[in-house]
């Protein structure tokens, strides 16, 4: 990657905009320049421009992106050209291609929080196209790092170097040292590595251990045990058959018993049945008799309605005449009445309509004068109100002209207030501008302050470490003494241990014994590990054989269950045959039995049903009931069934035998097979024994055997731990002899470094001084700068920070000021405009007050002219309103006429009611004599029908008949009552005939409670067997699983422990609890390649050092000095100027070690050069000018003043006023160009 150029603004003190271009004379022109300029002028903001411009992010002092946007700046960005290396991915070609990223960042305007800062944005594009690549703050940085092949982290290692980091690194303590390394170089991951495989390691052994207790915690049943639950399973299975046995025979008993006890009180029910309709036959005769008398009546019912149907018609026409003859004079005397009603409204009606004819020219008349006076009245109203309203309306603009001149008034008052209030505060008529420099003098003066504390307390921080150094000192000497007379001590205490391991060690080596005591103990171990094999061996072998001999025994048995099962499947088959016979019988006994229904009803000379014969030979011989041959066959069921039983039992002991026999088998086979597993195990065990045992399956012989080499072991144990304790005694004092040493030496090197470090605090502290007046003096000036500026405005600068408070109020007066001077303009415009608009108001009301008087005297003359014609009217009628006299004329004369109508209606209507009075008579008079004939006809057939029917007269006839639903009911009673009693009867001969079958039978004399509780103490019998057989069923099946669990778990086991070793190997390997062992060495390997990195570098600054890794020492380092013949020094022993050139070395190795995978082509140097002495800084000089010409653009960041003469091209920051500093580039002749754009 290479920096092409870099174009930002409002980025801290730099409001720019700048730009800053590395390609173009004078910073091309050379590959070495250096960033100058005053300590807080903004130097280091170049860099963070660059890194904010590729990666969005800042990197000094993890900072945040927004706190590097000036203050009141409403914006801010950063544009950075770069230029990497691309292959086209067709031809090969490696091509450069430039792009440009941008980072920028808005002030709120609006909202709650305005004047915040907003979302900051990112993009990327291609310099020569502008065209777009990617955007956003996640994928610009992204995009960046593949294309530049860095990162964030390794940008800042390898382009922006801090070059003291490294010297810091060069003098630290090991511990320190270790952390600097971790943080430059990124290996943290070892440490996480290292601590991750010992919390593994722990895992995996407290998963064995739980895996380990939980095979412990298994329990398997004892061979014995089991066997005697197993035999106990047998004998609980024999107990349950017979159960079931006794069971079923009792179930069928209880089954006919029940059937029985069900027909005896069917039986009873249908007698009960039976008597309960004999009785309700005597009670329902009543009503039996009830309904014979109406069906006695039942004809005579119709003549009887049609009778008492003609007699009510003939009642009613009599009525309905009688009404008609009363009638009839009163509507003669009403159409009298209407006739002479009709003359008088006749006579009426003409004299109100001559009447009428005679008003109505006069009426008119008046009328339309009436009419034109109303419409005269009204305009003249109209008028005299609309002038009205413009004479209020006049009145109502005079008052608000009035009113607009006393406005007019207070606003010249106040003008002329606010005029002189602004003169009065004059000085803050520019305050705003004046806000802008004193908020840039207050950060100067915060900065200066902030660099006073830090100076103060490093000398504070140098002055505590001076005691400590010096106590220090004190202590490293006391210590190298006190060592050194320790080792003096050691040595005699160790002696009489040397005498005595001396002595048990004659005639042999510590080797030795230690290889006979581990022989010994091999020897002891082997024959241990042969000893339960042996006994297994022997166990396994004698266990085969008792199963042999039980098995054995079972073989007899065995085959006398077979045989009894044989014999019974023979007899079940004899039966079912015998079976079948008695059954085919049965069939033509019952065909018989059906002929001789027929043969009882054969009569001679009759013809047969069957047959068709007339003569029946074979009728008086009548075949043999099938009642016998059906007994037969139940008896032969039962016969069946019993044998079953037998077969089933004797199958399920043959089953159980034949079971038990293999089961015998397969655990001989099974002991016999682990005999011979451990006979081999022994045989290959006793093999790896030396000497080996003679017999190694015999347990006797090698008990004898270990007891033997128990002794032996336990003596060689002995010796060996004895020895062992002479020298663990003799390590420890070895351990505290090279202790003692190791102090002493280390108090011995220590005692120079803690001088030199005294020494060194003593001249930082001078300088530390001189700093710190500085710093003081530029404060000083910046707080006279500040009073200057706060002088006018009689406010006092405050003693401390924050200065928050007096900003704000500066800042609110500078707003007051501003609405004083717009609410001037403001007053001022509007006092103009009012005085226009009142001039223009008078005018115009001067012109309508004539206007209003012409209109008063028309109004005047038109009231003139309406007076007259109201006279006018008066003459012509007097009265009030012609139009309502004219209407109450024709509603008089209207009334008349309808008065005429209505008489005229009256009298058409009465005599037309009297016309169909008279008609509705003659018709009744009619219909009454047809009726008086039909009558008669009805009685006529009633009596016949009462004769007929055998009743005396309708009377009686009336009595017997029922209504419909009664008769009806009656009728359906009967006939159910017939039904129920008809059928009682089959039922009861039905139920008695099954009774006396069921009865034959007699299979027990137990009543059905004995047998229920029979039954019940089978069933709690059963209960308790089943409940047994559970309890050993589970106890054996779960000793099975467990022997099964046990070898799975066995073989878990063994791959636990197999997946535990080999996390253990790698904790031992880079495993610990704090992440040290591994990361250690993971950064001893990194400072060995930084190393060699960097002294490739050291070569080209200067010849004379080579940095060396210390052996056997992971973060300890060196220096090689060939001017002293290769004489290897310690890092403290460089001088200033040595220190800074071995930093920059390893500065510089770095960025090729965080950059290998990229080519870097711009690197920026910043720190390290304040504090070199003027032999060191010329030393330094002299580096990084033969350092200029590696091909690589190298820029330095110092604020030193001897970089100007001895680099000559630089980019200068220059502080300005307000806070702000301007960035321009020199050239070798000191001729400036400024980067404003």
């Amino acid at each position: 990657m290479k920096i092409i150029s870099v174009r930002f603004a409002n980025l801290n003190s730099l409001p720019g905009p700048y730009l800053i271009r590395f390609d173009a004379a004078p910073l091309a022109d050379t590959g070495l320049f250096a960033i100058t300029g005053p300590t807080g002028a903004g130097k280091s903001t170049l860099l963070d421009a660059i890194a904010v411009g590729l990666y969005g992010r800042v990197p000094r002092h993890d900072r945040q992106v927004g706190e590097m946007v000036s203050r009141h700046a409403p914006f801010a960005f950063s544009e950075v050209e770069f230029e990497v290396h691309e292959t086209d991915a067709d031809t090969g070609v490696v091509a450069r291609v430039r792009y440009r990223s941008r980072w920028e960042v808005k002030r709120k305007v609006r909202g709650d929080d305005k004047g915040g800062l907003g979302q900051d944005a990112m993009s990327l594009v291609l310099s020569t196209s502008n065209a777009a690549v990617v955007s956003g703050k996640e994928a610009v940085p992204a995009k960046v790092g593949e294309l530049s092949g860095l990162d964030f982290g390794q940008f800042e290692q390898s382009v922006l170097l801090s070059q003291g980091k490294f010297a810091r690194f060069l003098h630290a303590p090991e511990k320190e040292r270790s952390a600097l390394l971790e943080k430059m170089t990124n290996v943290g991951i070892y440490s996480r590595l290292s601590v991750a495989a010992f919390e593994k390691a722990k895992e995996e052994e407290l998963k064995t251990k739980l895996l380990r207790a939980q095979l412990d915690a298994t329990r398997l049943l004892p061979d014995d045990e089991r066997g005697a639950l197993e035999a106990r399973l047998d004998r609980l299975h024999e107990e349950a058959e017979g159960h079931y046995e006794e069971q079923q025979e009792l179930r069928v008993f209880q089954t006919w018993r029940t059937i029985l006890d069900q027909l005896g009180r069917q039986a009873a029910d249908a007698d009960r049945q039976a008597g309960a309709l004999h009785q309700a036959d005597e009670a329902l005769q009543p009503e039996f008799t009830r309904l014979a008398g109406h069906l006695r009546a039942k004809d005579v019912a119709t003549p009887l309605a049609l009778a008492a149907e003609a007699e009510k018609t003939l009642r009613g026409d009599a009525a309905q005449h009688q009404k008609l003859e009363e009638a009839l004079p009163r509507l003669t005397q009403n159409a009298a009445a209407a006739a002479e009603r009709l003359a008088t409204a006749t006579s009426a009606h003409a004299a109100a309509l001559a009447e009428e004819n005679r008003q109505r020219p006069l009426l008119e008349a008046a009328g339309q004068q009436d009419a034109a006076i109303a419409v005269a009245q009204q305009e003249l109203a109209k008028k005299t109100a609309a002038h009205k309203l413009a004479q209020a309306a006049h009145e109502q603009a005079r008052t608000a002209l009035a009113r607009q001149a006393q406005e007019m008034e207070d606003l010249a008052a106040k003008a002329a207030t606010l005029d002189h209030w602004l003169i009065d505060h004059s000085p803050e008529a520019d305050l705003k501008n004046q806000l802008i420099a004193l908020d840039r003098e207050i950060i100067d003066l915060q900065g200066a302050q902030k660099e006073t504390a830090v100076r103060e307390a490093r000398r504070t921080e140098l002055r505590l470490a001076q005691r400590t150094t010096s106590t220090d000192l004190f202590r490293q000497r006391g210590l190298e003494k006190e060592a050194l007379d320790r080792q003096q001590a050691i040595k005699e205490e160790g002696q009489p241990c040397r005498t005595e391991r001396d002595a048990l060690l004659a005639g042999t080596t510590a080797p030795a014994l230690a290889q006979r005591a581990d022989d010994l103990t091999a020897h002891w171990q082997g024959l241990q590990r042969l000893l339960p094999k042996a006994e297994a061996a022997h166990e396994q072998q004698a266990r085969a054989g008792a199963l042999a001999a039980q098995a054995a025994a079972e073989a007899p048995l065995l085959a006398a269950a077979e045989t009894a099962l044989g014999h019974l499947e023979t007899r079940r088959a004899d039966a079912l045959l015998l079976l079948e016979s008695y059954r085919r019988e049965l069939r033509a006994q019952q065909a018989l039995a059906d002929l001789n229904a027929h043969r009882r009803h054969l009569q001679p000379g009759q013809p047969c049903a069957l047959c068709g014969a007339l003569e029946h030979v074979f009728a008086p011989s009548f075949a043999a009931e099938a009642d016998a041959q059906e007994l037969r066959v139940a008896q032969q069921q039962l016969a069946l069934a019993a044998l079953d039983d037998e077969v089933r039992r004797a199958a399920h002991d043959q089953a159980r035998r034949q079971a038990a026999q293999q089961q015998l088998q397969q655990l001989h086979d099974e002991a016999a097979a682990a005999a011979d597993v451990a006979r081999q195990q022994a045989a290959a065990l006793a093999g790896a024994l030396t000497p080996a045992p003679a017999q190694p399956a015999d347990p006797t012989a090698v008990r004898t055997l270990l007891e033997a080499a128990a002794a032996a072991h336990a003596a060689a144990a002995a010796d060996r731990r004895h020895l062992a304790v002479l020298d663990d005694k003799l390590g420890a004092l070895r351990e505290k002899y090279l202790k003692a040493g190791e102090a002493a030496t280390a108090a011995q090197r220590e005692i120079p470094r803690l001088t030199e470090r005294q020494e060194a605090a003593e001249l930082e502290l001078l300088k530390l001084e001189d700093e710190l007046v500085e710093w003081q003096e530029q404060a000083g000036v910046f707080q006279n700068a500040i009073r200057d500026l706060l002088r006018p405005h009689q406010l006092p600068l405050p003693a401390r920070p924050p200065y928050d408070g007096l900003l704000a109020t500066l800042a609110e007066r500078a707003g007051f000021y501003e609405m004083q001077a717009s609410s001037l303009r403001d007053v001022s415009e509007g006092l103009k405009e009012r005085r226009i608009q009142y001039q223009v108001y008078a005018e115009k009301l001067g012109s309508r007050a004539g206007e209003l008087a012409a209109e008063a005297a028309a109004l005047a003359e038109e009231q003139l002219l309406l007076s007259q014609q109201q006279d006018a009217r008066r003459t012509l009628y007097p009265g009030p309103d012609p139009t309502a006299a004219a209407g109450q004329l024709r509603r008089a004369t209207q009334q008349l006429a309808d008065a005429l109508q209505l008489a005229h209606h009256q009298l058409s209507g009465q005599q037309q009611a009297l016309a169909i009075e008279q008609s509705a008579h003659a018709a009744l008079q009619v219909r009454l004599a047809e009726h008086r004939t039909a009558l008669a006809a009805r009685q006529a057939e009633l009596a016949a029908a009462l004769a007929a029917a055998g009743l005396a007269d309708a009377a009686e006839a009336r009595a017997l008949l029922l209504p419909t639903a009664e008769a009806d009911r009656l009728t359906q009673r009967r006939q159910d009552h017939l039904t129920a009693r008809a059928a009682a009867h089959a039922l009861q001969a039905r139920l008695g005939q099954e009774l006396a079958l069921h009865q034959a039978d007699a299979l027990t004399a137990l009543s059905a409670g004995a047998l229920a509780a029979q039954l019940a103490e089978l069933d709690k019998a059963d209960d308790i067997l089943q409940q047994q057989l559970g309890a050993v069923s589970n106890q054996l099946a779960q000793d099975d699983a467990a022997r099964r669990l046990l070898a799975d778990g066995l073989r878990a086991l063994q791959q636990r422990q197999l997946e535990e070793q080999r996390w253990q190997d790698l904790s031992e390997q880079i495993g610990s609890a704090k992440g040290d062992k591994f990361s250690q060495f993971a950064q001893g390997l990194t400072l060995s390649h930084l190393a060699r990195l960097a002294n490739l570098r050291l070569r080209q600054l200067t010849g004379r050092y080579t940095i060396l890794k210390t052996p056997n020492r992971n973060l300890e380092l060196q220096i090689i000095d060939h001017d002293q013949a290769d004489t290897v020094r310690p890092m403290a022993s460089l001088s200033g100027g040595e220190s800074f050139l071995v930093s920059l070395a390893l500065a510089l190795g770095l960025s090729e070690l965080a950059g290998h995978k990229a080519r870097i082509e711009s690197l920026f140097i910043d720190e390290g050069f304040g504090t070199l002495d003027p032999d060191a800084l010329t030393t330094a000089l002299d580096a990084l000018e033969r350092l200029q010409h590696s091909g690589k653009m190298i820029g330095i960041i110092s604020h030193v003043a001897d970089l100007k003469d001895r680099i000559g091209t630089q980019i200068r920051v220059q502080p300005g006023a307000g806070g702000t500093s301007t960035v321009r580039v020199v050239d070798v002749m000191g001729a400036e160009t400024s980067c404003d754009v």
